[in-house]
This record gives C-alpha cells, structure tokens and sequence, in this order.
C-alpha cells in the first residue's frame, strides 16, 4: 500500500496494519514529504501547529521499545525514509543509529582524524573511545578502524568503503597505547 504526499511525486510505503491503523485515527490523508525526507502531517492543537512523524506514530503503537535509559529514535531498517512498513521499523539508540549510518565522503573516513602529518583511528564502543593508532594514510587508519569495527559488531553499514587493492590487515600502528589519550 502507498499513501501520496501532497507536496512530491513520491509515496509513502505502508503495510495493511499500519495503514488501517491511521485511517482509524483520521489521518491518512494530507501527509507531506519533510526537507529531511520523512513523511509528516501538521495539524493545529490548542492553537499551535503539531508535526506527526509518521513512522514515530507507527514504531509508538506498534514497535516495543528496548529497556534502555537511553533516548530511542526510529530507523528504517532499509534505510529507506518513506518506507513506514511496521517490520521495516524499530527502535534504536543514536550510537546504533550512526553505527548504521551510510553517508560518508571517499576521503572522509568514519572513525579517522588527521594526527599532524600522520591520521588516528578510533572507535566507539558503549560509549568509551578505544584508540586504534596512529597510520600514515587515511586509507591505513579506516582498515584499522573496520578490522576493530568487524570484531566488535560484525558487518553494519558504518564500514569504511576502501580502494580495492587494501585488505583488512593494516600494518602496526604507531604509538599503540597513548595514556593521555585512552579512554577520553
């Protein structure tokens, strides 16, 4: 099932639960594609404008959210914003949402820094930063950040696209175990 968005040639995706669900709750109609790329609907309540989100209002009726102090956000498991199929949802913490993340530049290496002359990598892991090393090219750093990222979390999205002639064993790093900078 699609739902038009008033403002865009695109549609939004819906399974048959998720769009019964709003046509009971009045509004499957006059959604409109956000600058952000989701799927909105403004009303007025109490004298101000309310933004739905409609993947939020789906995942809160639908989706259970995990035990966790920390804040939840929706992801698209497709990465796909106008996808609002119930199965294609769940909830998420922001470091699980970056860990999927896939928009990163050629040059711009997830989890890479310029050291000086020579480029660090490092990685989050539950909110500690491990220190990876210090590498003499960009390209050097990334394979040491997905070799450290394949082990931790396995193959996720936020995996560094390298040239094909790298493989995944980087040379030692330089100045293994900085105090100064561990666990900062």
């Amino acid at each position: 099932m699609h739902i038009d968005l008033t403002n865009s040639d695109k549609k939004v995706k819906l399974c048959r639960q998720g769009f019964l669900y709003l046509r009971k709750k009045g509004i499957h109609e006059n959604w409109r594609l956000h600058s952000a790329g989701y799927a909105v609907l403004q009303q007025m309540k109490f004298g101000k404008i309310q933004t739905l989100y409609m993947h939020k209002i789906l995942a809160d009726t639908f989706i259970k959210k995990q035990d966790t102090d920390k804040r939840l956000f929706v992801r698209m498991l497709d990465s796909n914003k106008l996808n609002c199929q119930i199965e294609n949802l769940e909830w998420a913490t922001m470091s699980e949402l970056r860990r999927h993340q896939t928009n990163h530049t050629p040059n711009n290496y997830r989890g890479v820094s310029k050291d000086g002359k020579k480029f660090r990598a490092i990685i989050y892991d539950q909110g500690k930063r491990i220190y990876l090393g210090v590498f003499d090219t960009p390209e050097l750093a990334a394979v040491a950040y997905n070799t450290e990222s394949l082990k931790r979390f396995g193959v996720t999205q936020s995996l560094n696209e390298l040239p094909s002639p790298l493989d995944m064993n980087p040379p030692p790093a330089r100045n293994e175990t900085p105090n100064a900078r561990e666990g900062k």
